[in-house]
């Protein structure tokens, strides 16, 4: 039996021996095939690979769509591999890459490529066209990667099938087979944005900041408000958004369209309102007296109506009065006392506001918004 633990030993030990002697010699190897690119490879093709990284992050950040799923089956391609390729950050990287990676690259390239001819590609040159960067290397960034992304295709394809010709005709099924997922599934695809580039954030930025630069305006009124109005109309400036995020109904969805409406506006006033000290006089610019004047039409609204599918203010307060161990009676009571309270502070501020500007078309705009958007309530 010790005879045979020590054969045991010394087969491993030999094997051992091999895999690290092969390791060197492959790494000896590598080493010999970096030192022989030109210094300049990968500022030369840089461009190509920044190209075919943003194409191929707009396509694999959405990984659970059919196009990746079905890239990640067929190749094992996915965005693991596509690190792979974009670790390479100098000629000796890229080399290593070239080498070691050559299937990676080489999908990265068809798919760099195919995106560009899928229907991707109007959002991905829209998006290549905010970071001017790319575009003052080279002219046609999409020309670009075609024409060079098929230049590497032939070469990487010289490279795998020089020793071995079998490997010409699995990659061309492999670049087909590529081509047909596209095909088949382009009406799956969705661009894929880093965070705050899709067009809809970029657009949302925007309008903040021009609500932002309103409400840095002098003020054009000043109001004294109590503790109480303080509280409940800081309440109503987050309410909107709020029930816009819940969209429960027509009504609480249409709430996200209202210009005047919008979170992080009425984020800041709710803030700026909250730190004030009560009985002393409030400024409020002309666009920060709007929104409020709208917020406050939305609370006196959902104080009384169902604007979530499942019941007004008054029933959630209800409730909670209930669940607080309240009998019926007087959980019923707390509800209408605080219903009427909301009600009463809110169609005072109201008041305010069309007593002060009877005339004034913004508040008359921004009353009949609201009003349309109660008729939503009776559908």
């Amino acid at each position: 039996m010790a005879d045979f633990d020590d054969d045991a030993n010394l087969d491993s030990s030999s094997e051992e021996d091999n895999a690290a002697e092969q390791a060197a010699q492959f790494e000896a190897e590598l080493a010999r095939q970096v030192s022989q690119l030109p210094p300049e490879l990968y500022e030369t093709m840089k461009p190509l690979l920044l190209l075919g990284s943003v194409a191929n992050h707009m396509l694999l950040g959405h990984s659970e769509d059919p196009v990746p799923q079905a890239l990640k089956e067929l190749l094992e391609y996915d965005l693991d591999a596509l690190q792979t390729v974009t670790a390479a950050v100098d000629t000796p990287t890229l080399g290593r890459v070239m080498a070691a990676h050559t299937l990676e690259l080489f999908d990265f390239i068809v798919i760099g490529r195919l995106v560009f001819e899928s229907s991707l590609d109007e959002p991905l040159r829209a998006y290549l066209m905010r970071h001017s960067a790319a575009e003052d290397a080279f002219t046609g960034p999409r020309d670009y990667l075609l024409t060079f992304g098929e230049s590497l295709l032939e070469n990487i394809t010289h490279y795998l099938t020089g020793a071995n010709p079998d490997m010409h005709e699995e990659l061309h099924m492999r670049r087909l087979q590529t081509e047909s997922i596209f095909a088949r599934l382009d009406d799956t695809l969705r661009p894929f944005y880093p965070t705050g580039q899709s067009p809809d954030e970029l657009a949302a930025a925007a309008l903040d900041a021009a609500d932002e630069a309103e409400d840095q305006q002098e003020a054009a009124v000043h109001v004294t408000f109590n503790e109480g109005q303080r509280v409940t109309l800081g309440t109503a400036l987050r309410l909107p958004y709020i029930l816009a995020e819940l969209g429960e109904t027509p009504f609480a969805r249409a709430l996200a369209g209202v210009a005047r409406l919008r979170k992080k506006a009425l984020e800041r006033l709710a803030a700026r309102l909250a730190s004030s000290v009560a009985e002393e006089p409030f400024g409020l610019t002309w666009s920060e007296l709007l929104r409020m004047y709208q917020a406050a039409q939305v609370c006196a609204l959902s104080a009384v109506t169902d604007v979530l599918a499942t019941g007004s203010l008054e029933d959630m307060m209800y409730s909670s009065a209930a669940a607080e161990e309240q009998t019926l009676e007087e959980a019923a009571a707390f509800a209408h006392h605080a219903r009427e309270v909301i009600t009463i502070m809110m169609a005072g501020f109201v008041e305010v506001v069309e007593v002060n500007h009877p005339d004034n078309e913004e508040v008359a705009e921004a009353k009949a918004e609201i009003s349309r958007l109660a008729e939503l309530l009776a559908e």
